[in-house]
């Protein structure tokens, strides 16, 4: 598909604040995500929906979950509902993080790169066409504290994209993760935002929790040197590895 989009069209959408990369085989792909079926899922909660696009993927992997959706920039969160509307979707329009209340979050030009942590100079270097173009003033919860009155189904599946604000996400909903059988979240090699944990620390955190680290999807490399810059990572509860084989 790639290798069909003329150099011309490549241009174009960079001036709208897309950037066109290669990527390996989505972990939701009908074809390759089939053993996440094999997990008996019972409730899927993605932080960072952005506009619902992991969403979609996921329900035609396992359709008819019940999903828990956590955005907090109104533009995307407008579009996310809109896309979900005939999902089981229970959206929330904030941001998660270790305690409640609200802050500021800088609004990316392709609004997919905005966080609430400053751009890291590796990231403007890379990507100078994500730059930070607004800012918005958010609501923040603790995951904990904001699905406590939701009725959970066993073997929860968490994906998170939060643009290096993983931490605070994981210190607000340490019981909730306790009761995941698959964490997806995307993870740095190097920073690309101040402050943020990279790989080598989502992996220590999880496996200590009694996760298994089984591997990447949708690496993304850098368009200057081809060296890895972030990835989705999988982790799998330990005890449940076996079963998706």
């Amino acid at each position: 598909m790639l290798g069909i989009i003329t150099r011309p069209v490549r241009s174009l959408l960079n001036t709208f604040g897309y950037e066109v990369m290669k990527i390996q085989t989505p972990l939701t792909h009908t074809t390759t995500g089939n053993w996440i079926s094999k997990l008996n899922i019972g409730t899927i909660i993605d932080i960072g929906s952005n506009e619902g696009q992991f969403i979609g993927q996921i329900n035609q992997v396992i359709p008819g979950k019940k999903i828990i959706a956590f955005e907090p920039i109104k533009q995307c969160f407008e579009k996310l509902v809109v896309n979900t509307k005939n999902l089981n979707v229970l959206a929330f329009n904030c941001g998660l993080s270790d305690l409640n209340g609200t802050t500021e979050i800088n609004i990316s030009q392709n609004f997919v790169s905005s966080s609430i942590l400053p751009m890291a100079k590796l990231h403007k270097n890379l990507y100078p066409e994500s730059n930070y173009v607004n800012t918005q003033i958010i609501e923040l919860k603790r995951l904990d504290d904001a699905i406590k009155d939701v009725t959970l189904r066993d073997n929860i599946l968490i994906k998170m994209d939060v643009q290096g604000y993983e931490n605070k996400v994981i210190a607000g909903g340490e019981e909730t993760i306790k009761k995941a059988a698959i964490l997806i979240v995307e993870s740095s090699f190097q920073p690309i935002y101040e402050g943020q944990w990279l790989f080598e620390d989502l992996f220590q955190y999880f496996i200590s929790k009694g996760f298994k680290f089984v591997g990447f999807t949708e690496q993304i490399n850098s368009k200057q040197t081809g060296i890895p810059v972030y990835a989705d990572s999988i982790f799998i509860k330990a005890d449940l590895v076996k079963a998706a084989f």
